[in-house]
C-alpha cells in the first residue's frame, strides 16, 4: 500500500512538473537559418544573433545581443553548440551546423537545430496563429455551379431531341 502512495505521489510530481506549459514557452522549435560573417539574423523578443567571424579552423565567433547590449559572446567549433542561459532558464540554443566556403571575407554558416524559448523578463512575443481553412465550405459553393450548368446542358440536350424529332415528324407528314 505504502509502494502504491509513492509511485502515485511521483507520478503526480512528474504530471505538475511537465503541465507547466513547457510546450508554450518555445518560439522556435528546431528551425534554421543562414548567416554570412558580418551578418546578424533578428529573434524574437528583441534578441539578435551576430556572425562576428569564422576562422579556418572550423570555429565561428557569435554574439547574442539584447537591447543593443551583448549578453554572450562565445567561440564555437563546428557542430557545437551556443546556448544562452539566462537564470537557470535556457533562452537561446543553436547548433553550427555547417560552415560553406565564400570570398576570402565571407564565408556561410548553417545553424540547425535553433530553439528559441520565451524569455520571461522580456516583453511577450507576438505569435501569430495560422488558421487552416476549411475546404467543405468552398466544395459547397462550387457545387451548385456545376450542378447548374450540368443541368442547363440536359435540358439544351432534350430541346435539341425535341425539334430534330418534331422535324422528323412534319417532314414526313408532307
Amino acid at each position: 500500500m505504502m509502494g502504491r502512495n509513492v509511485s502515485t505521489l511521483a507520478l503526480s510530481l512528474v504530471i505538475l512538473a511537465f503541465s507547466g506549459s513547457a510546450a508554450s514557452d518555445i518560439i522556435l522549435n528546431g528551425t534554421g537559418f543562414y548567416l554570412t560573417t558580418g551578418d546578424s539574423y533578428g529573434l524574437s523578443q528583441g534578441y539578435i544573433i551576430l556572425l562576428k567571424s569564422v576562422s579556418n579552423d572550423g570555429s565561428v565567433w557569435l554574439e547574442l545581443e539584447s537591447d543593443n547590449k551583448v549578453v554572450k559572446s562565445e567561440i564555437t567549433k563546428l557542430k557545437g553548440n551556443f546556448t544562452y542561459i539566462k537564470m537557470n532558464r535556457t533562452i537561446l540554443s543553436l547548433k553550427v551546423d555547417n560552415i560553406y566556403s565564400g570570398s576570402r571575407d565571407a564565408k556561410l554558416v548553417s545553424f540547425f537545430p535553433v530553439y528559441q524559448y520565451i524569455d520571461p523578463d522580456m516583453p511577450a512575443p507576438r505569435i501569430i496563429k495560422i488558421i487552416p481553412v476549411e475546404t467543405s465550405d468552398l466544395d459547397n459553393i462550387s457545387a451548385p455551379a456545376l450542378k447548374q450548368t450540368i443541368s442547363e446542358k440536359v435540358i439544351w440536350l432534350a430541346v435539341i431531341i425535341l425539334i430534330l424529332i418534331l422535324f422528323y415528324v412534319i417532314r414526313k407528314l408532307w
